[in-house]
């Protein structure tokens, strides 16, 4: 495969259980600070049959508006009666929670690249999504809140993997002239009481008895791309890949046959071809052991030569390190290929990567699998 041309990255926005912005989050990220709580909602039951809430990660919103509020319950101590959870760690329902974590991480994207700023070109939206969720209710809310119209609206509702599926769709119109600009986001929320209930019922929950199990979270995170920059690029795309896993579904053995399909042509399509300066590696993994057990067989068969640059830090490891927000913020679902993208570009601007490229890569709980090339080297020569 021919590489592809570079798409500059010029606007980031993200929300997180860790924090309200792009600088809050990777700031957390980087500090190690988790934030899995109480959400209610949704009640489970204990191994003594009492209701006990979830635990997740959950998107403080309430400090947008100055932090939460304490609800008196005056007799409530005199009557010995249990004081209810506050208001704030409700998590609203449906779609509606989408757009309460899409809208101000969409925002902050936009004005980060100032594109309100620049001469009308042609805007397309494309959306990572859960497989239960709709897309035109987001779209046409984030068109109303970032008074934009969108001449392409694409939705891929395929699970973790989506955010980095329309990375790639968008990078594959923005080459063949589709659209000048693209507002890429990935937004899932799995504290919401419906979602909790699926993992419940599948079994998936994180607790005590079941340690590999997920820890829900929720997150939205934007991306603003530009295949002409007429502003200064933070990172560029130099290659992405898709595939899908032929075993999922099935009860044949996992080997990573579709993510090492997925990286194999990410890589192709940036040329990365020189084990040297390898990149920061930015992923997915949640706590779920068959889904490490298929990044093993991946590595092997896509990466063999991957090592850490020694020459840009002398003191890192032999083999390159694995970041993975997911033991920060919970499972954050179709979101996270997109948050990744955002840390990982933060991270190699701030110096704290200790390379100027990422590998980022996702895998569904369906057949999607996907992975991304980044670089913050200047390429604005390049096309």
């Amino acid at each position: 495969m021919s590489e592809q041309p570079p798409i500059a990255i010029t606007g980031m926005g993200m929300m997180t259980p860790v924090g309200l912005s792009v600088a809050a989050s990777c700031s957390a990220f980087r500090a190690g600070i988790t934030r899995i709580t109480p959400v209610f909602g949704k009640m489970l039951t204990d191994d003594e049959n009492q209701p006990v809430p979830a635990t997740g990660g959950r998107v403080p919103l309430e400090w947008f508006t100055g932090g939460p509020i304490e609800d008196e319950y005056p007799g409530h101590e005199a009557w010995k009666l249990p004081i209810p959870p506050p208001s704030h760690a409700f998590v609203t329902p449906g779609p509606a929670r989408l757009l309460e974590l899409a809208g101000p991480a969409a925002a902050e994207a936009w004005k980060q690249a100032r594109a309100d700023d620049q001469a009308p070109r042609t805007v397309g939206l494309y959306l990572g999504l859960d497989e239960h969720d709709e897309a035109r209710a987001l779209a046409d809310g984030l068109g109303d809140a970032l008074r934009v119209s969108f001449v392409l609206q694409r939705a891929d509702r395929l699970g973790r993997a989506a955010g980095l599926a329309a990375l790639h769709r968008a990078v594959r119109h923005m080459v063949e002239g589709r659209v000048e600009v693209a507002l890429v986001g990935g937004v899932d929320s799995l504290v919401r009481p419906e979602a909790i209930d699926r993992l419940a019922a599948e079994g998936r929950l994180k607790s005590e008895d079941h340690p590999q199990g997920v820890a829900p979270g929720e997150a939205a995170a934007f991306l603003v791309l530009e295949a002409a920059p007429r502003s200064k690029a933070l990172a560029w795309i130099t290659g992405t890949g898709v595939a899908e896993e032929p075993t999922a579904g099935t009860e044949d053995a996992n080997e990573g046959v579709g993510l090492t399909r997925a990286l194999r042509t990410a890589r192709a399509a940036a040329g990365a071809n020189e084990p040297s300066n390898f990149p920061r590696l930015v992923c997915d993994l949640n706590g779920d052991r068959y889904r490490a057990m298929e990044w093993a067989y991946a590595l092997i068969r896509a990466l063999p030569d991957l090592k850490q640059d020694k020459r840009s830090d002398p003191w890192g490891p032999e083999e390159t390190e694995r970041w993975h927000p997911a033991e920060y913020t919970g499972d954050t679902g179709a979101a996270s290929g997109v948050t990744n993208a955002v840390w990982a570009v933060t991270a190699m601007r701030a110096g704290y990567a200790h390379t100027r490229d990422a590998l980022i890569w996702g895998a569904s709980d369906g057949p999607l699998r996907a992975a991304a090339f980044l670089t913050t080297r200047n390429l604005a020569g390049r096309s």
